[in-house]
């Protein structure tokens, strides 16, 4: 009884489409389900009326905002439309994602 042995599209499948090796320099975006930036991306691109302490332009380039200074200190908004609280929030869920 004569095997042909193995061959490499029986370990590694050939994909359907293989345009990623033909054409290198095409670029894919993806979306999520709803089509809808997420909080964090639609306040990064959002031009708001209101401006926090964060969104000021400095003329040193770098603003100290007080971040291990007490909730007292800190001016609020940091973030035009957005109290400090939904801030600290995002920050927090972004430190976690990252942290994994």
């Amino acid at each position: 009884m004569a095997g042909t042995g193995v061959v490499y599209k029986d370990l590694l499948p050939i994909p359907n489409d293989t345009q990623a090796v033909s054409n290198p320099d095409k670029k894919e975006v993806s979306h999520s389900l709803t089509q809808q930036p997420t909080a964090s991306h639609a306040l990064a691109y959002a031009e708001t009326e209101e401006k926090g302490a964060a969104q000021l332009s400095a003329d040193d380039g770098v603003t100290d905002l007080g971040w291990n200074e007490p909730n007292e200190k800190i001016a609020n908004p940091l973030v035009g439309g957005m109290e400090n609280e939904e801030l600290w929030v995002l920050i927090r869920r972004f430190n976690k994602v990252c942290a994994k």
